[in-house]
């Protein structure tokens, strides 16, 4: 196990990925050309989630990505860049698992390799 991977190390998140896409409709059924997004129900885990980042030249990601925080593991996640997190907000989940709390960062990046998992996540803008 690696140092980052420590229970110490570990915080708590939420994240929900990204389920079915629907055109959606206006009130006299033409489509509107915009899409209905659907997620699914926050899921619970623990790992190492970096303090903000700083102006740094090289990156896990490179030099273009821009992002706010890293989350690190060597748990193999099902977390994309389609996937939204609570952070810094825990989610009032719903009875039916659902959840009315909106998330407040978005992965903007993925990089694993065997024994690594890193995932560049950002902000969502007025959160």
């Amino acid at each position: 196990m690696r140092l980052k991977d420590l229970k110490e190390n570990q915080v708590s998140f939420y994240y929900q990925n990204m389920g079915e896409v629907k055109e959606e409709y206006d009130e006299d059924g033409y489509l509107t050309g915009d899409k209905i997004y659907s997620f699914s129900s926050p899921v619970h885990a623990d790992a190492r989630i970096s303090p903000n980042t700083t102006e740094v030249e090289d990156t896990p990601f490179g030099k273009d990505t821009v992002y706010d925080k890293m989350i690190s593991t060597v748990q193999d996640l099902p977390i994309s860049e389609t996937t939204k997190l609570f952070i810094d907000v825990v989610p009032v989940i719903n009875p039916d698992g659902s959840t009315d709390t909106e998330p407040d960062y978005e992965v903007v990046k993925v990089a694993k390799d065997m024994h690594q998992k890193l995932w560049a996540i950002r902000k969502i803008e007025g959160k």
